[in-house]
C-alpha cells in the first residue's frame, strides 16, 4: 500500500520530506528557546485548515488567548486564522488540571468531536515537570506515543533542548519512539544568529538530511531548501 503523505504546507519543507509526513505519524519538534517551535506547529495547523483539515493545539503552559495573539503578531497576513479558531477548524486548548488519564481523554475526545486529523502537543518539557520520578515520565511517554498512533492524527510534539545552537537531546526516549524528529536551531554566523532546520529522522520517506536556513515572514514559515548555512 502506498504511504499517504500529509503536506505541512511550509514552503520548501515538503520537498525535503519527499512529499510530506506519513499520515498518522508522531513527529518530535525539538529546539532551544526562541527557535520557533510553536510558530512551526501553528503553520502546520493553519496550512491544514486552509486545505479543509481540522487541527487541535493542546498547550500545557500558555493560555489560548495569548497563543492566538502571538500567532497574529507573528503572521499578520493570516487573514483566515481567527475565523478558523472561531469555527473550531483550529481548536486551541490549555490543560489546567493535570492528570495523565485526563490528558489522554482530552486528546481522544477532541479528535472524535472535531474529527481532527492534525494535532500539536506543546510541550513534553512541561509535561515532564508533573512527574516526580524519571521512570514514571518515560513510561507514560511511551504509552502516549502508542496511543497517538491509534488516533489517526498526524501529531507534532514540541520539546525544548538546553541550547538553541546544538542538538542536545532533552528527551532521548521520545526521539527513539517518535516516527520523526525535526530540529530547529539559532546558529551563530558572523556575529549574528541564523535560524536553521534539520530533519533528523522520518520513517517511511527518503528525506533530506541537509541543515538549511529558515525564516518566519508575515505570510508564514519558509524553508530555504538547497541553501547552506555556512
Amino acid at each position: 500500500m502506498p504511504i499517504e503523505l500529509v503536506k505541512t504546507g511550509i514552503k520548501g519543507l515538503d520537498s525535503m520530506l519527499d512529499g510530506g509526513i506519513p499520515r498518522g505519524q508522531s513527529v518530535l519538534l525539538v529546539g532551544g528557546p526562541g527557535t520557533g517551535k510553536t510558530s512551526f506547529a501553528m503553520n502546520f495547523l493553519y496550512n491544514g485548515a486552509l486545505n479543509g483539515e481540522r487541527g487541535i493545539f493542546i498547550s500545557l503552559e500558555e493560555k489560548p488567548d495569548r497563543i492566538i495573539e502571538n500567532c497574529m503578531s507573528a503572521f499578520p497576513d493570516w487573514k483566515e486564522f481567527r475565523g478558523f479558531v472561531k469555527k473550531g477548524k483550529i481548536n486551541i486548548l490549555k490543560i489546567d488540571k493535570w492528570s495523565y488519564e485526563g490528558f489522554i481523554e482530552t486528546i481522544n475526545t477532541n479528535v472524535s468531536q472535531y474529527k481532527a486529523t492534525r494535532c500539536v502537543i506543546d510541550s513534553l518539557s512541561i509535561m515532564e515537570l508533573y512527574f516526580e520520578r524519571p521512570y514514571e515520565f518515560r513510561k507514560k511517554l511511551f504509552d502516549m506515543m502508542n496511543f497517538l498512533s491509534t488516533t489517526g492524527c498526524t501529531t507534532l510534539l514540541t520539546s525544548e533542548t538546553p541550547g538553541s545552537d546544538s542538538m542536545r537531546a532533552a528527551h532521548p526516549l521520545a526521539q527513539y519512539v517518535a516516527d520523526g524528529v525535526i530540529a530547529l536551531y539559532k546558529l551563530e554566523k558572523k556575529e549574528k544568529r541564523v535560524r536553521a532546520l534539520e530533519i533528523l529522522k522520518m520513517r517511511g520517506v527518503g528525506h533530506s538530511t541537509d541543515l538549511v536556513p529558515i525564516a518566519f515572514a508575515a505570510t508564514g514559515m519558509k524553508v530555504f531548501e538547497g541553501e547552506k548555512i555556512y
